[in-house]
């Protein structure tokens, strides 16, 4: 006989994470639109802002949600720490567009838009992967496979930047250096969130096997 949960687990933070992931998706999707249209970096730059307010608010629900839940669908530090990373996806995501507009960048150098179109993959499979934590049981090696693609593409991230800050060495402008080194950081550091998010679900997907 199946046993009956006497206390039912609230899945209401897997709904908040969904919710997150589309922030995130529509952030690094507005960062892009952003370098292809340089000429509208303030206009995307609001827009990216008002996306993070939007993440923000989210994450904030799940905070609020966690310490009034006696019963979670996951231990309450891995529920701490999927909403950390979400939350420092998006607000890295938004670093880089404000630097874009405070550095008054006019032509979008081309390893920045490689780079933002590695994050537009990695939080595409982030989403992917947070959707199914629902069903740790059923989906462990679905989730585990988006973890490893999380993972390879966030190498590839790391290759576009070492070769786009190569070429701006070699190219000797330093206040081009300066400023787009800046803005790739930023980029690279929303990637390494996601890996270290992939990180975090495969430590979960351990415990509950």
């Amino acid at each position: 006989m199946a046993k009956l949960r006497l206390i039912p687990r609230d899945e209401r933070f897997f709904d908040l994470f969904e919710q997150a992931t589309d922030i995130a998706v529509a952030g690094a999707d507005a960062l892009q639109c952003m370098l292809s249209d340089i000429c509208r970096a303030e206009e995307c730059r609001k827009q990216i802002a008002d996306i993070e307010h939007a993440g923000d608010s989210v994450i904030h629900d799940v905070m609020d949600k966690l310490n009034r839940t006696f019963v979670t669908p996951l231990d309450p530090e891995d529920i701490r720490a999927i909403a950390s990373r979400l939350d420092d996806i998006i607000d890295f995501t938004q670093a880089a567009a404000e630097r874009v507009v405070l550095y008054d960048v006019t032509t979008a150098h081309t390893g920045a838009s490689e780079l933002v179109k590695v994050l537009q993959q990695t939080v595409l499979e982030v989403k992917k992967v947070v959707a199914l934590l629902r069903d740790l049981g059923g989906q462990r090696k679905a989730i585990l496979e988006h973890c490893i693609e999380i993972n390879r593409l966030e190498n590839a991230g790391d290759r576009i930047y070492r070769e786009a800050l190569g070429k701006l060495f070699r190219a000797g402008d330093l206040l081009e250096l300066l400023r787009w080194k800046e803005i790739f950081e930023q980029i690279e550091q929303a990637i390494d969130q996601c890996e270290d998010l992939a990180d975090v679900i495969e430590s979960v997907v351990v415990k509950h096997a």
